[in-house]
């Protein structure tokens, strides 16, 4: 059971990782007070906080098939456990990932940009981009899901060409993902 524990945490750890990663850049410049704002608005009208967690919702039963793949003897009831648990963390990384994504985009862009990107998603196109993305995401969600297998081998060999993995038991992504499976 302390195992499984290990597993879920990582796991979650990892999906949290996924939702997370610009946040590492978060001692990047972080624009003017009107960027700032500008990018505020740009992710408000984009809805940015439902299109985060409505990724990480598509993604969370990809991640429980991988975990169920390395680890078959994952029960239904683990499996709900791992996607509570992803769902929670998700939600409670989400507006620090926000705060802190948002100072890059004010950074990244300049204010001409942002002010075009506000009026994009204000507009009848961005919106109609916005209201038909999640049922985009879900038609695309299997594709991704389809190709993972194939990416998850060719990283694998890539890493394999550069270092001496003969010792190993797995390939070197695969010991990564043995702590979730």
């Amino acid at each position: 059971m302390l195992n499984f524990r290990y597993r879920a945490i990582g796991f979650a750890l990892a999906a949290t990782l996924a939702i997370a990663t610009p946040a590492v850049c978060a001692d990047a410049p972080t624009g003017d007070a009107h960027s700032l704002e500008l990018a505020r608005r740009l992710f408000a009208e984009m809805h940015m906080d439902q299109l985060m967690g409505g990724m990480m919702k598509n993604m969370t039963p990809v991640m429980v098939a991988q975990a169920r793949k390395a680890n078959p003897a994952l029960t239904d009831e683990q499996a709900q456990i791992i996607t509570q648990a992803v769902s929670e963390s998700s939600q409670a990384m989400m507006a620090k990932a926000i705060d802190r994504i948002i100072p890059l985009y004010a950074s990244t862009f300049t204010e001409k940009e942002l002010e075009d990107l506000v009026a994009f998603y204000d507009g009848p196109t961005g919106h109609s981009m916005l209201t038909k993305m999640p049922a985009l995401m879900a038609k695309m969600t299997p594709v991704m899901t389809d190709l993972m297998p194939d990416m998850m081998a060719d990283v694998n060999q890539r890493i394999c060409s550069k270092m001496d993995c003969s010792k190993r038991t797995a390939p070197p992504l695969c010991d990564a993902w043995t702590i979730v499976g």
